[in-house]
């Protein structure tokens, strides 16, 4: 299964491999499209006692969503899915398949811990 791994040319992130790329959305789109510039996960007890974890004293992990999503790479199949919905298609005023980018994202970060703003 490829990894598709996050490139950004000219303010637009572009998820690729050797052979193929998928254009997601402008960086100011994406982070519209999350809610802000940094995204709060909050760990449960069990979760904070994890050596690897720095969250802080309330459990709460901040993320810088422009660096989140300018390195992390996504399997195949979350871009097969994300190919479904067009760029020219606006959800919310902004282009469809960025919403849904943004939304998958979000979910993964979800999965994690609970989402707190």
């Amino acid at each position: 299964m490829d990894r598709y791994n996050p490139v950004v040319n000219d303010g637009m992130l572009l998820l690729e491999t050797e052979d193929d790329s998928l254009k997601v959305g402008t960086i100011p789109n994406i982070i519209d499209s999350i809610g802000g510039p940094k995204y709060t996960i909050t760990y449960e007890k069990r979760q904070q006692t994890v050596a690897w974890l720095d969250s802080d004293s309330d459990g709460k992990f901040t993320i810088d969503v422009v660096e989140a999503v300018t390195t992390m790479g996504h399997r195949s199949d979350a871009i097969d899915d994300l190919r479904e919905y067009d760029m020219s298609t606006e959800k919310f005023g902004i282009p469809e398949r960025t919403v849904e980018f943004a939304e998958l994202f979000v979910d993964i970060l979800e999965q994690q811990g609970e989402q707190s703003g």
